[in-house]
């Protein structure tokens, strides 16, 4: 009787992961032939992982989804048929914790993972975005003096404030001096992984300007005034948002409620109810529930739109 090539490859796998010290090297043992033989689907996470400067290898991510993913489902398993056996359940009930919990925990987890690294690089793409205009103007300060371009990003990766800006700067630095590379070689490598186009796009201009022997300090002057430009350009708008958002606080969420618990302040002297309910209880539930709730909503509202 032939054995089955799937059974022996999933023992081989298992036999491999067993031996392996690390959460990364598990993973990889269990799930790293499937991510090279049909991962293609995870491609969009490579661009990801590198904008987010998240210092783990593709295979190694996407087979810790899948392995995460297959704990959690297990757990899950294990957690739902205990509950189901200690309540007593019925079987129809039970299965929708003995796999619907399971399967829900496991997407979670799933999505969760997947869509990190697009989260972090879409924050880290916001740190440099503010302060580009700040740094590029202290890069421009710092060109006026005619020190080399390998020394101005060793003079911006000290400046702490600048935050994603300075750490790339120490890694343009970095490449140069400890890795011998060339400058434009280590500009183009932190450009292509740069989660700010902005920021991208005044690497590869550094670039060619270097290459054609331009101005370097009236170029990086020039996208300074640009990017300040921008900058103002956005915090007006920011302004005007808020300004619509104050208003629409101020009547909706001050103006109306206080309106309403007048109104039913004076109809409870009066007596009588409201769709068979008391007044009073009314007043109660929109003093104490109702209007926390909208203010609440508000406030979520406010951090999800705002930048």
């Amino acid at each position: 009787m032939s054995s089955n090539p799937f059974s022996e490859d999933l023992k081989k796998r298992l036999s491999r992961a067993l031996k392996t010290d690390s959460v990364n090297a598990a993973a990889n043992a269990l799930f790293g032939p499937t991510v090279d033989n049909h991962g293609k689907q995870f491609e969009g996470l490579k661009d990801d992982l590198k904008k987010a400067n998240m210092d783990t290898l593709y295979r190694t991510y996407v087979s810790k989804i899948f392995l995460y993913s297959l704990l959690t489902f297990i757990l899950g398993l294990v957690g739902g048929t205990a509950y189901s056996i200690v309540q007593g359940l019925a079987a129809v009930e039970a299965l929708r914790f003995v796999i619907g919990v399971p399967i829900a925990l496991s997407v979670v987890i799933f999505a969760t993972m997947y869509f990190y690294p697009s989260k972090r690089a879409n924050k880290r793409r916001k740190k440099i975005d503010e302060n580009l205009p700040f740094a590029l103007n202290h890069l421009g300060a710092i060109a006026t003096s005619g020190i080399s371009p390998v020394a101005m990003f060793e003079l911006l990766d000290s400046f702490d404030e600048y935050g994603a800006i300075s750490d790339e700067a120490g890694e343009i630095s970095r490449r140069v001096n400890v890795f011998g590379e060339d400058l434009t070689t280590a500009l183009r490598d932190v450009a292509e992984k740069s989660p700010s186009e902005d920021w991208e796009e005044v690497l590869y201009g550094i670039v060619s300007t270097v290459e054609t022997g331009g101005s370097l300090k009236s170029y990086i002057q020039q996208k300074a005034d640009e990017a300040l430009f921008e900058y103002n350009m956005e915090r007006e708008k920011e302004i005007k948002k808020l300004s619509t958002y104050a208003s629409f606080y101020t009547a909706i969420l001050i103006a109306a409620p206080v309106f309403l618990v007048v109104v039913l302040a004076v109809m409870n002297l009066l007596g009588g109810t409201i769709g068979g309910f008391a007044i009073s209880d009314l007043m109660w539930l929109g003093i104490h529930v109702i209007i926390p709730l909208i203010n609440g909503l508000f406030v979520i509202f406010l951090a999800l739109s705002v930048d």
